[in-house]
């Protein structure tokens, strides 16, 4: 089964959520332009060291806000050319679309002025967060 819903929050341009079935993670769909030429990296990607080529980039969302968004692909273990390539074609004012598990996406303040402590009553549950196995 293939369900498609489209939902709208202020900090998404384009938020697809697709499940093939029960077992399958939902996958989010962005569009937007890229603010600046890709680069490939190395990240680590398990507790061992290990790591994986990546490609990254920032990419302003299509929404009313103009969200901005850091965007990482992994490639196979090795596959360094593979993400020197892939970053070679993403250059600044690329439109492009991105597709995310929606387990590994991650909103991220970078200037919070000030934050405020809520205690825990019956009526609300602390979040529970969430990692994903490979984040740089």
């Amino acid at each position: 089964m293939q369900t498609s819903a489209q939902h709208h929050h202020h900090h998404m341009a384009q938020d697809q959520r697709t499940e093939a079935d029960d077992s399958q993670a939902a996958v989010y769909t962005y569009t937007g332009t890229l603010l600046r030429q890709a680069e490939s990296r190395a990240a680590i990607c398990d507790r061992q060291g290990r790591a994986v080529p990546v490609v990254c980039f920032d990419m302003e969302l299509d929404n009313p806000l103009k969200t901005h968004m850091h965007i990482q692909q992994p490639f196979a273990p090795g596959n360094f050319a593979g993400a020197q390539a892939a970053a070679h074609r993403l250059k600044k004012g690329t439109r492009v679309t991105v597709q995310h598990p929606s387990e590994t996406v991650r909103i991220v303040g970078t200037a919070a002025t000030h934050v405020h402590v809520i205690k825990d009553t019956p009526k609300t549950q602390p979040h529970q967060e969430q990692t994903a196995p490979c984040q740089a």
